[in-house]
């Protein structure tokens, strides 16, 4: 949480997702090939942005602390645009997640169930494709393999009450 930045309710609330305290590599460059020597499957949108971005952690203010939070929780009830679940994060006090530490992550959840696929509520136009598409990323499992792959990152995209999002306090 940000100093002076009052708490959100899901602070007291909510069970602390991951807590990074270190990160081991110098940019998300070092991190995509490591994860290629691990058999993480990348999509190629995620490689393009990141390669083409090579986003750097030397200003990542550890340690972080990532929650998990349904759009339920946020007290939505039917299909909502992403702006809107933006809008209601900022009243919350729950901030976006940087792109590498969006990528990052997929090192810290490889209890991950088969089948979940868990986004992460990073800035619109933070992860913008050669082709000019914006997205955001979003971890999966499936076939007995881990994947980092994207979700267009429109204002008016639209996401359902079930939906989860990891956010930064």
């Amino acid at each position: 949480m940000v100093a002076g930045q009052q708490e959100s309710k899901f602070y007291k609330i909510m069970k602390i997702w991951k807590k990074i305290e270190k990160i081991n590599y110098k940019n998300t460059n070092e991190l995509l090939k490591a994860y290629k020597e691990k058999n993480i499957k990348l999509s190629p949108w995620i490689e393009d942005i990141f390669k083409k971005e090579n986003y750097s952690f030397d200003n990542i203010i550890l340690p972080l602390s990532l929650v998990r939070i349904s759009l339920k929780d946020l007290g939505f009830t039917g299909p909502t645009e992403l702006d809107k679940v933006y809008e209601k994060s900022k009243l919350e006090n729950l901030s976006l997640v940087e792109p590498s530490i969006a990528l990052l992550c997929r090192e810290f959840y490889l209890e991950q169930s088969t089948g979940e696929w868990l986004r992460f509520a990073t800035p619109f136009e933070s992860m913008i494709d050669s082709d000019g598409v914006p997205h955001l990323p979003k971890l999966g499992k499936a076939l007995n393999l881990y994947f980092v792959e994207t979700y267009w990152s429109y204002p008016k995209a639209i996401f359902h009450p079930h939906n989860e999002f990891v956010f930064k306090i």
